[in-house]
């Protein structure tokens, strides 16, 4: 967000809210970004061969139980 608002030339001192920048420059929210790209990422890691790492983590279950309390 900060690079947003140096382009926009303001300040935090100005008070403009980020929903504000972002609609004066026309850029959607990295979180809509995120959103639309995740099925895509999934169905890339989908595609993949059974022995690459993004796909043994994306199936990946652990076995046993975690400890309880602190370290």
């Amino acid at each position: 967000m900060k690079f947003f608002r140096r382009t926009s030339r303001c300040t935090v001192f100005d008070q403009k809210r980020n929903e504000g920048i972002l609609e004066e420059l026309k850029v959607a929210p990295a979180d809509e970004k995120q959103r639309r790209y995740k099925p895509n990422r999934l169905r890339h890691v989908a595609r993949m061969d059974n022995n690459m790492m993004p796909e043994i983590m994306m199936h990946y279950r652990p076995s046993g139980r975690r400890r309880h309390g602190n370290l």
